[in-house]
């Protein structure tokens, strides 16, 4: 007879319910580590990749079978191969969250539980976007000695270009961070889509 035990799909909403009610509940985010760090996550989840495919079956049978798992990913593709493992391999309550972190923080009244990077990360996060300006600041000072010194404007805008590249790089660094430490109301979320809106023009 076929097995006919299988993982609950459940809401945002749902899976906030769970999070708040379950005490012997334990979260999976299946995503790869660099989403984990950068994208946010869910408080108290544990990174899983399931892209590393026998890493993550290694990994998750170290854990107690008999809990409750919540498991989710970014959209909702990835988490569903990952429940279908867990309950093949014997596990007895596993919930995925339809939708993903992105369901999840599109509902104004969870965004704020999503978590933070911790202070330790937000400062070195702040230290390396000072050292991108330093140098940034840096290369603003040698343009303006080229225009006093007269020298070729093809090699002025050359630097000009190299300057608005650093730039570029400094706004996504700034919008990580955004996404990780300052997204902590619905007011933030929306100016947060707003200067994504604006950088992406």
């Amino acid at each position: 007879m076929e097995n006919e035990k299988k993982y609950i799909t459940i809401t945002p909403q749902e899976a906030k319910n769970l999070i708040d009610n379950e005490k012997n509940l334990v979260i999976i985010d299946a995503r790869t580590e660099m989403e984990y760090t950068y994208e946010g996550k869910l408080e108290n989840a544990i990174s899983l990749d399931f892209l590393k495919p026998r890493i993550f079956k290694r990994e998750i049978q170290k854990y107690d079978k008999d809990k409750t798992y919540l498991v989710y990913c970014s959209v909702g593709r990835v988490s569903k191969f990952a429940c279908e493992l867990m309950i093949e391999l014997g596990f007895k309550k596993v919930y995925e969250m339809a939708g993903g972190l992105k369901a999840w923080q599109k509902d104004e009244n969870l965004v704020s539980v999503v978590s933070k990077l911790d202070d330790e990360e937000i400062i070195e996060a702040r230290k390396s976007i000072v050292t991108r300006l330093n140098k940034i600041e840096g290369q603003i000072r040698g343009m303006k000695k080229m225009l006093l010194d007269g020298e070729y404007c093809g090699d002025i805008l050359n630097q000009s270009l190299a300057v608005k590249s650093a730039l570029g790089s400094v706004n996504q660094e700034i919008m990580e961070m955004f996404s990780n430490a300052c997204i902590i109301t619905p007011e933030s979320k929306k100016d947060f889509f707003k200067y994504l809106k604006k950088l992406m023009k």
